[in-house]
């Protein structure tokens, strides 16, 4: 039975490989999205190599094809990787898209760590061909923004990040009713993000109990955001 072509605002729980096939060609106005880091350089517990990156190559070699065709022309592209994963990563990329620069994200914060402690985690900022940029040109590639504690009662996933970022990258590079996809969704924090700064999105995730999690958090959001709308016409009666 075929598919049917994909809706907005929506999360699938599926492989986004998959997922993409049904998005149109050039529907997409950005792609803000947090894939797994150093994918392949660690196995069982055991320290890899980049050889092993050989397994999972040919995915991301998928995942940008896809990207591209359905991007519009001059959309933004957020990546959120660390030092490890990001050599991998930007030779496949860089084969689809140009790497306009590496945004470091300052947590403010210190996290565990034996040869000097982690602070900061890389956003690659890329561009589906030309662009311009929808941002202030005042604007650094540093953003000072604190992580969620990982003993935090709001932290849903190993991997979330604040919304605050998320919304930071949303806000800089499309414009309300425009279309974001994810296709790592996690905890649903784009889909969040999204609903609260009136953006269309899309997204994936292949975990099912993530997915369950972004369902809960995308459904108390947008009650959320029907509750403020309702005050906002009671207001203007």
């Amino acid at each position: 039975m075929t598919k049917k072509m994909i809706e907005l605002n929506k999360i699938y729980n599926e492989d986004c490989l998959e997922g993409l096939k049904r998005i149109p060609d050039g529907t997409v106005d950005m792609i803000c999205t947090d894939p797994p880091y150093c994918v392949g350089t660690t196995s069982n517990g055991h320290k890899g190599t980049f050889l092993d990156n050989n397994l999972v190559k040919p995915f991301f070699e998928q995942l940008f094809t896809e990207w591209e065709r359905v991007l519009r022309d001059g959309a933004h592209i957020y990546i959120n990787t660390d030092w490890r994963t990001y050599p991998f990563l930007y030779p496949i990329l860089v084969k689809h898209f140009p790497v306009r620069n590496l945004i470091v994200w300052d947590y403010e914060w210190i996290k565990a760590g034996t040869f000097y402690r982690f602070s900061h985690e890389f956003i690659v900022f890329a561009t589906k061909g030309d662009s311009k940029a929808g941002f202030s040109r005042s604007e650094r590639d540093v953003w000072r923004i604190k992580p969620i504690n990982f003993t935090s009662k709001d932290k849903l996933h190993q991997a979330q990040k604040p919304s605050e970022l998320v919304e930071r990258m949303i806000t800089n590079s499309t414009r309300v009713k425009e279309t974001v996809l994810d296709c790592f969704m996690g905890s649903g924090t784009t889909a969040v993000a999204c609903i609260e700064t009136r953006r269309n999105y899309i997204g994936f995730e292949i975990d099912e109990g993530h997915w369950n999690t972004s369902m809960q958090r995308v459904k108390k959001a947008e009650e959320t955001l029907h509750g403020l709308v309702a005050m906002d016409n009671m207001a203007s009666i």
